[in-house]
């Protein structure tokens, strides 16, 4: 009984660790400052540095280029999706 309780304990677990990351995975590509017009992948070390009063996120590169945002020199995300 125990290790059935268990096991679906960790399903349950699994379960709604893959729905968080297919979420936020989907939603958010790419980052940037409302202070620059530069876009970041969102583990560059400069999107990192961003306050989360001035982060901006983007689903596109064409979303970023739409609002005036240039690609990161150092993590180099792409010109288009």
């Amino acid at each position: 009984m125990k290790k059935t309780v268990k096991l679906i304990a960790i399903q349950i677990l699994l379960l709604l660790m893959l729905a968080c990351s297919e979420n936020s995975a989907d939603d958010v590509k790419y980052v940037g400052s409302k202070n620059s017009n530069i876009y970041h992948y969102t583990d560059c070390r400069w999107a990192k540095q961003i306050l989360a009063k001035n982060l901006v996120e983007f689903s596109s590169a064409e979303d970023a280029k739409k609002h005036g945002y240039r690609p990161c020199k150092v993590c180099r995300p792409p010109l288009n999706d």
